[in-house]
């Protein structure tokens, strides 16, 4: 967007003068996606954030009002910590005027200008806070949605950038305003003072620090898929990768904080709190003196929980979390809030499972024992809620889902009798959902993982006949799935992979080649697609290809099965 007098009535701001792009990034597939904003900062530079560019092959910039595309050359600064990049473009922009951040007071009058939708949209705000020592601005924004508004430009009234709109909310009260943090201008000063030469986007991407932005967002797309297991690994990555991303500990937090681990919360909070510290100053005392109160009540919970933990021991500490946990699950079954309950279950058999495995035998059985009839009654407080709605599908999808979860542990504990019985009651529930019309993202995936598990069952158990109708139930059904999942390239790519393993039982090497390449463009970090793809180009005489292909999946995943 570029302006150069008031074209855009405001009450606010007289005068803009700056071009705002939108930033698109090619990514996997040849599939463009609509990331956010940025704006130029110098002539041949625009500014956006880290998180909009992690992941993306390629970018493309482009002004939505004068439809002028500009060629990204490369990453010319960046700051991880503050989630803050310049980009090197080869054609030339307005650039906006930069304010200095620390003139910014509460309740000052802004707005940021970003494009969403093709179009460019002007949305007026109020100061509403300033945190972490300076470096964020938070605004109430006069909108309900501020998703999509990442690297968008915040002015004052005279038009100058204060603040680089780094995240958003969504409004849950109905209200008008939702409020986003922006990172200060001041920070975006010192990072053009340390400007380089151009690294391509592709060796940028490698960057360990910037790869915990990817693992963070694929941590996302895990809890929007319910795999709170996968969310976790994720944000251990993203940490191992970036420790000094805040948001992740916050992120990660959250999480623990869903499932009733408090200690892990504690933990998690406390690391964010420190990453976003208050300093003492005489203007900002009272956001410094409630940081200080916030971190104090932390610190005092987390020591507490440490003392009790090891006052109480490890096995009466355990008992006494699961029993909590399920407790906590069936109150908020009786709440109606479901969702949460299914990674509350997940929780209460993992660690079930990892205090089994280092218990003597006497003590094993006692564990089993009382997993078997926590999940026993699970099912039943789930089938309850179906009684009372018996046309509501989403009921059966959670159902369906826990007896999953409680299936994956019989089988751990090679219990097959109980494990067949919970793997077809899945498969029941998740069928009824389908065929009650359940519009809900990756039940087809979940069906087909669900049919794959006890056709592996049948076939461990010598029932061949039962494991190859389950598997070419998993063929015909895969078409249909890969349709109504088309917008998540995370089940296709499962459901991809489903169907190469049931095609390669029947000897189809071929189709199930042609299913594994599909997988792996969609993941090319799929580890198991490519060992299995090499299976298949062995069994079909292709033996240094195949050879390629367990050379790649061992470098993924070196703990791969052989």
């Amino acid at each position: 967007m570029e302006q150069e007098s008031d074209n855009i009535s405001s009450q606010h701001t007289k005068e803009i003068i700056g071009t705002t792009v939108l930033l698109k990034k090619k990514y996997k597939v040849d599939k463009s996606i609509a990331l956010g904003n940025g704006f130029f900062i110098e002539p041949d530079k625009i500014v956006t954030n880290v998180h909009v560019l992690a992941g993306a092959s390629t970018i493309t910039a482009k002004c939505v009002e004068s439809e002028t595309t500009y060629t990204v050359e490369g990453i010319i600064a960046f700051d991880d910590i503050n989630d803050l990049t310049v980009l090197k473009v080869a054609e030339e922009g307005t650039p906006f005027p930069l304010g200095n951040s620390k003139k910014v007071r509460k309740a000052e009058q802004v707005c940021l200008l970003g494009n969403r939708k093709n179009q460019t949209d002007r949305v007026e705000g109020t100061v509403y806070n300033i945190s972490n020592s300076g470096k964020h601005i938070v605004v109430n924004f006069n909108i309900t949605d501020g998703q999509g508004y990442s690297g968008s430009p915040v002015l004052n009234t005279k038009g100058e950038v204060i603040a680089i709109v780094s995240s958003g909310d969504v409004s849950v009260d109905d209200s008008e305003s939702i409020k986003g943090t922006g990172i200060a201008s001041n920070l975006l000063k010192s990072l053009l003072n340390e400007t380089d030469d151009v690294e391509s986007l592709e060796s940028w991407q490698k960057r360990p620090r910037i790869q915990a932005y990817v693992k963070s967002y694929d941590a996302s797309i895990c809890r929007e898929h319910g795999d709170i297991k996968g969310a976790i690994a994720h944000y251990d990555d993203a940490i191992r990768l970036n420790p000094d991303l805040a948001n992740v500990y916050l992120n990660r937090s959250s999480v623990m904080y869903s499932l009733e681990k408090r200690d892990e919360y504690l933990f998690n909070k406390l690391s964010a709190y420190k990453l976003n510290r208050e300093r003492f100053s005489f203007t900002r005392f009272g956001l410094f003196f409630s940081w200080q109160l916030r971190y104090i009540r932390i610190s005092l919970a987390s020591s507490l929980h440490k003392f009790l933990r090891k006052l109480a021991g490890e096995s009466t500490w355990f008992e006494g979390q699961a029993k909590a946990r399920f407790h906590l699950a069936k109150r908020r079954i009786e709440n109606g809030e479901i969702s949460d309950v299914l990674n509350i279950y997940q929780t209460i058999i993992d660690e079930f499972t990892e205090i089994i495995n280092r218990k003597p035998i006497e003590e094993k059985k006692k564990h089993l024992y009382a997993a078997r009839r926590l999940y026993k009654e699970a099912i039943v407080h789930l089938s309850e809620v179906i009684k009372q709605k018996p046309k509501r599908a989403i009921s059966y999808y959670y159902r369906g889902k826990a007896k999953y979860i409680f299936g994956e542990f019989e089988s751990q504990h090679e219990n097959l009798k109980e494990t067949e019985k919970l793997f077809q009651g899945t498969i029941n529930d998740y069928s009824e959902a389908i065929n009650r019309k359940l519009k809900w993202k990756c039940i087809y995936n979940h069906l087909v993982q669900a049919k794959h598990q006890l056709a592996q069952l049948k076939s461990q158990q010598g029932y061949k006949e039962a494991a190859l109708t389950l598997y070419q139930n998993i063929i015909s059904d895969s078409d249909e799935a890969i349709q109504s999942e088309m917008e998540c390239e995370v089940c296709r790519t499962a459901i991809h992979y489903k169907r190469g393993a049931a095609k390669a039982v029947f000897e189809d090497y071929d189709g199930a080649i042609e299913d594994y390449d599909m997988s792996i463009e969609l993941n090319p970090n799929y580890a198991k697609a490519y060992y299995d793809r090499s299976k298949a180009k062995q069994a079909l005489g292709q033996h240094e290809a195949a050879e390629a292909d367990s050379a790649k999946a061992k470098e993924l995943d070196p703990k791969i099965e052989y």
